[in-house]
């Protein structure tokens, strides 16, 4: 380093003792494009992981409803017990029915269907037997739908909707222990 006339600092480069210029510091121009891109991909896979779209959400939620569903069913009839539902209290519980006692399913085992909480930002309307039926706020003694062992089910609908979608989604059961999932896509 050397001091100029105006007094500015003035960086030199050293000869090397074998008469090659010294290499050069810093980052060339590819360096930093491969940088970024690699950064760029990074971020978009932490934001896809992350729960995506409010739409993305509300789908899987009535998709892993409607499997919730079907499974309780499917056990009823393999295991030849009547199998109950409930989602008040932003929970989803099944568990076997047993002479007017019912024991939905620790949340802490490792069981498909134990407890677990809803996704919050989704907001369920059940029908059962074409009548609005109120989900507690508080999870309830008795399941609100039954799965039976000879492959009937409480006839019921189950509106999956959230307030930052237009779209929303229905599940249907029937008597016959049919499941059907639909989207309804709101005019506007």
């Amino acid at each position: 380093m050397r001091t100029s006339a105006t007094g500015a600092t003035e960086h030199t480069r050293v000869p090397r003792a074998d008469g090659a210029r010294a290499p050069a510091c810093g980052f060339t121009l590819i360096e930093l494009l491969v940088v970024l891109a690699i950064v760029a991909a990074m971020l978009a896979a932490v934001t896809l992981s992350v729960g995506g779209t409010g739409a993305r959400r509300l789908e899987n939620a009535a998709r892993g409803m409607q499997a919730a569903m079907a499974l309780a069913c499917e056990r009823a009839q393999v295991t030849g017990r009547d199998y109950g539902v409930d989602l008040s209290g932003g929970l989803f519980r099944a568990g076997p029915l047993r002479a007017q006692a019912w024991q939905p399913l620790d949340g802490a085992s490792g069981d498909p269907l134990r407890t677990r909480a809803i996704d919050a930002g989704v907001e369920l309307r059940l029908r059962r037997d074409g009548r609005p039926f109120p989900l507690a706020k508080v999870a309830s003694p008795r399941p609100a739908l039954a799965c039976h062992a000879s492959g009937e089910l409480t006839p019921f609908e189950l509106e999956l909707r959230s307030p930052d979608v237009a779209a929303r989604w229905l599940l249907h059961g029937d008597l016959g222990g049919t499941l059907a999932l639909e989207r309804i896509d709101e005019a506007g």
